[in-house]
């Protein structure tokens, strides 16, 4: 990203800035889980593991691709989906397909958040979508997450 403060620039960093935070709050939901907590199922069958798996394919395999195809980037070889034996082990992954993800964005410019990726499944999107969408998902896993957390530790016997 290049340095100044025009209006694009700081749009730029102002989206940026909101993916971090919103990655962040779902690491902070995650940070204090009971270990224990991470299987157990609620009602319908949800789970906080589940959760996090879908949230480390979505970054690998829909925004990460979208992004790399609006940037004319290739896509990280070799990932897999996610399925996670423990807390740790997800929140680990979490933070590696996030990190990836980053990567994909290292040198963008405020121009690039009109470049388009057309995805015959999903749709055509801005780059600014993309990272919209991101951020979002990142906000409703959060809540999701902190509410099975709650729902796990009102079930648990005490």
């Amino acid at each position: 990203m290049t340095e100044g403060n025009s209006q694009p620039d700081l749009e730029l960093r102002d989206i940026l800035r909101r993916l971090q935070k919103a990655r962040a709050g779902l690491m902070e939901a995650v940070a204090p889980l009971d270990p224990d907590l991470f299987t157990a199922e609620a009602a319908d069958g949800e789970s906080v593991k589940r959760a996090l798996e879908r949230t480390v394919d979505d970054l690998n395999f829909y925004y990460g691709t979208l992004t790399a195809r609006a940037l004319s980037l290739p896509q990280p070889p070799c990932l897999q989906r996610a399925a996670f034996a423990s807390l740790r082990e997800a929140t680990m992954s979490l933070q590696v397909a996030h990190r990836r993800f980053s990567n994909l964005l290292h040198d963008l410019i405020p121009a690039d958040l009109e470049k388009v990726a057309i995805d015959q499944q999903h749709g055509t999107y801005t780059l600014r979508q993309i990272l919209e969408l991101a951020t979002a998902q990142y906000g409703l896993r959060t809540q999701q997450v902190q509410h099975l957390a709650a729902q796990g530790r009102t079930a648990q016997p005490g």
